[in-house]
């Protein structure tokens, strides 16, 4: 027998089998499912939300609906600086690659990235807005005109791909956020306090309305540190040339430079 016959031979005795015995039509389906989901592990296991994300990570305390707000904006201090680093905590996006974040001056309308369409789970950065109005990123300064938060885009030169955290379409939030009352995460087997300076952005990656509004297309966790200088000594006069050295403060701090969150409401 030529061996060019022999998988058609294969394929004629299959299909009798398949008309013969509908048992086998069954076994044979469940069969080909199983290696798909081995080869695909995807189709086996569906995305996290961000809601189920937080449940899983959050080893004291939980972060649900108490922690929720609808708005965040970081204006410029008055005094010192305020340190903003920047953690990558979860992405399931098909956009991934193409998704930047960062942030917005509500002002001026300037975007400055921090994360782009490379930057995957466990990246970090920090950024430094000073009382100067100005804003340090990676060793690059940039000019404030006023508060800022948060971005999404995969493609700022296009508005209908560009999304601020504060954005609702047809009442349902471009982002979900979350500001910290004391609770701790486990991330990457380190556990890390959220505490009231602290802020978790969840992004959708499309117009929120049309979305599948599960928030975990880039989600980043924000902690926050208002460095102040400290007073002068006593007998050193206040017009000093010396630099004195920065005090770290959280807390108090955050209400002296305004950052401004506020609670989601019952009606939004």
């Amino acid at each position: 027998m030529s061996t060019m016959h022999y998988p058609f031979i294969v394929l004629r005795n299959l299909r009798n089998r398949l008309n013969r015995d509908p048992f086998f039509v069954y076994l044979t389906f469940f069969t080909l499912l199983g290696v798909g989901l081995i080869q695909n592990p995807s189709i086996a296991s569906p995305k996290k939300s961000l809601q189920n994300f937080l449940d899983q990570t959050t080893v004291t305390g939980d972060i649900g609906s108490s922690n929720s707000i609808d708005e965040i904006f970081f204006d410029i201090p008055v005094e010192g600086m305020l340190d903003i680093n920047f953690s990558l905590i979860l992405e399931n996006a098909g956009l991934a690659s193409r998704n930047t974040f960062g942030l917005y001056d509500t002002v001026s309308n300037n975007y400055f990235q921090i994360f782009d369409g490379e930057a995957t789970v466990g990246n970090q950065l920090s950024a430094t807005i000073t009382s100067e109005s100005q804003l340090l990123i990676g060793g690059m300064t940039y000019d404030l005109e006023g508060p800022v938060s948060f971005y999404l885009s995969r493609n700022l030169e296009q508005k209908s791909k560009t999304f601020l955290s504060n954005d609702i379409y047809s009442g349902i939030p471009q982002a979900l956020m979350y500001q910290g009352e004391g609770e701790e995460l486990l991330l990457d087997d380190i556990n890390i306090p959220f505490t009231e300076d602290d802020y978790i952005i969840g992004f959708e990656d499309k117009k929120a309305s049309q979305s599948d509004r599960d928030y975990n297309d880039m989600v980043v966790l924000a902690q926050t540190v208002l460095r102040l200088p400290e007073p002068s000594e006593p007998g050193i006069p206040s017009n000093s040339t010396g630099v004195p050295e920065p005090s770290l403060l959280s807390g108090l701090g955050m209400m002296a430079m305004l950052a401004i969150a506020r609670k989601r409401t019952s009606e939004s």
